[in-house]
């Protein structure tokens, strides 16, 4: 098998954590390192390894290929079943696949505000102080929901599922890259947050010094705070 990832975006970044949490190590890792500038890569590259031109791919080496996260998440698991990272009894899977869209949906929505509040974004997306103001509503209002819905001491109950990585991957990066913290109002994600940063599997990414000037300070660039 082989993973076409790079290792800071959200979405890649869930891959990156679960493997790491998981001992995976027989898929080869190969690193697209500038995801976002397609005129960097071989012509057709990424339009014929997924046609919504991003990335992670998974490709399974039985001529199947992967394109979204938590499918691939989700096969991986199937393939991998120990140690279990989605949940023993029919309840345990349940609560994770709900704990996992939750903050799959955050995720969308802090999207939205980074695409149309960001000096990074404003090349490639229009800016648009609505639409900001729409996704960061949200983002938080998701949040909030999963701070009602956190077990402890991790996401989905007591050992470490693919819930957390794909809320780990969020809050990781809407923090380090784009400085927002999570919100005051909640301290359960926050503790769960510094817990797991110190987790070796956990450990931040390096990001583009270039790209994280222009994106640092998003609630400033949009006076927005949660």
């Amino acid at each position: 098998m082989k993973l076409y990832n790079f290792p800071w975006g959200p979405y890649p970044r869930r891959l990156t954590l679960y493997l790491a949490e998981k001992g995976i190590t027989d898929i080869e890792l190969i690193e697209v390192e500038f995801p976002h500038r397609p005129e960097r890569w071989p012509e057709g590259f990424l339009l014929n390894l997924n046609p919504a031109h991003s990335l992670p791919v998974l490709d399974t080496g039985n001529g199947m290929l992967i394109g979204q996260s938590i499918a691939i998440l989700e096969y991986l698991e199937e393939r991998h079943p120990s140690p279990n990272m989605l949940g023993g009894t029919l309840e345990e899977r349940a609560r994770t696949r709900e704990l996992m869209a939750i903050f799959d949906e955050a995720t969308s929505f802090f999207g939205l505000w980074a695409r149309h509040g960001s000096r990074l974004n404003a090349e490639r997306h229009t800016p648009s102080a609505e639409a900001a103001s729409i996704g960061a509503e949200r983002f938080a209002s998701k949040l909030r929901v999963g701070e009602a819905k956190f077990v402890g001491p991790f996401v989905a109950g007591s050992r470490i599922t693919i819930a957390d990585c794909v809320a780990m991957a969020l809050i990781e990066f809407a923090d380090r890259f784009y400085g927002v913290p999570v919100p005051a109002d909640c301290p359960k994600l926050a503790g769960w947050y510094q817990r797991l940063s110190d987790r070796e599997a956990m450990r931040s990414p390096r990001y583009p010094e270039e790209m994280l000037s222009l994106a640092y300070g998003l609630p400033e660039q949009t006076r927005i705070f949660l």
